[in-house]
């Protein structure tokens, strides 16, 4: 089964700042991947904006990040994401917007889209190296393990061990983990991490060099198939943030 992607990500960006030295609680992330019909990009990015418009005119208090997927099986797609929420509020949003905002979006989009699928994500602040600003970077990277059952405890703890690394290290590059809530096959989890360009993609050091200088090279090695025993599958996607099809509402 094929697996919605994220994105998560506007999910990095829309990410809350570690303030004061306190981890935020989790939230929770709403995500739309969509494709334009062929031949028809320049009247869905069109009609994109008229939708975000609509956003506006309805004081919706939302911030809604659309990213157009650069890499991978999708590419040309659009992921429009909404961050940073708690699942009550989602549930309060719902009953105020989501009927008019299907409406508007059918009227406006319906006859651009080949297709739509949905997902909710959690964000996991506990195990995250939330960025120390709400700066939006231009490109974010996304890699999403599939895990096997039951194997999550052991998954997060890997996680943990690697990060404590890295922060030894000062390793300065901001890292967001989610797992997937609902629409997809479960456990996926899903590592988001913002680029200001290509050559950030090639990190020097890299992270074996690090473990292996913060932990010596037998228990790096160790610590690296303890994350790996736990995962089936690994799929990435490189995704562009486009503030020009964005409701951005402050």
């Amino acid at each position: 089964m094929r697996l919605v992607r994220l994105l998560f990500s506007a999910v990095v960006l829309l990410v809350p700042a570690m303030l004061n030295g306190q981890t935020p609680p989790d939230s929770v992330m709403e995500v739309l991947r969509q494709k334009a019909r062929p031949g028809t990009v320049s009247d869905y990015e069109a009609n994109r904006k008229k939708h975000m418009g609509w956003h506006k005119a309805q004081k919706d208090p939302w911030t809604w990040e659309v990213f157009e997927i650069m890499t991978g099986p999708d590419t040309g797609g659009y992921v429009i994401a909404s961050g940073d929420h708690q699942w009550k509020e989602m549930e309060d949003w719902v009953a105020r917007f989501a009927d008019a905002d299907a409406g508007d979006s059918q009227a406006t989009m319906g006859a651009n889209i080949a297709s739509t699928e949905r997902t909710y994500w959690t964000q996991l602040n506990a195990i995250s190296r939330l960025p120390k600003t709400q700066d939006r970077a231009p490109l974010i990277t996304v890699t999403r393990y599939h895990l096997k059952p039951g194997h999550e405890a052991a998954f997060r703890a890997a996680i943990g061990k690697a990060n404590a690394a890295l922060d030894a290290a000062k390793f300065p590059l901001a890292t967001i983990w989610f797992a997937l809530a609902s629409g997809g096959a479960v456990p996926t989890y899903a590592l988001v991490a913002p680029r200001n360009g290509l050559g950030e993609m090639a990190p020097a050091p890299s992270l074996t060099e690090i473990l292996e200088k913060q932990l010596g090279k037998p228990a790096a090695d160790a610590l690296v198939q303890s994350f790996f025993d736990n995962v089936t599958g690994i799929d990435t996607e490189l995704l562009r943030l486009r503030t020009d099809l964005s409701y951005l509402p402050n």
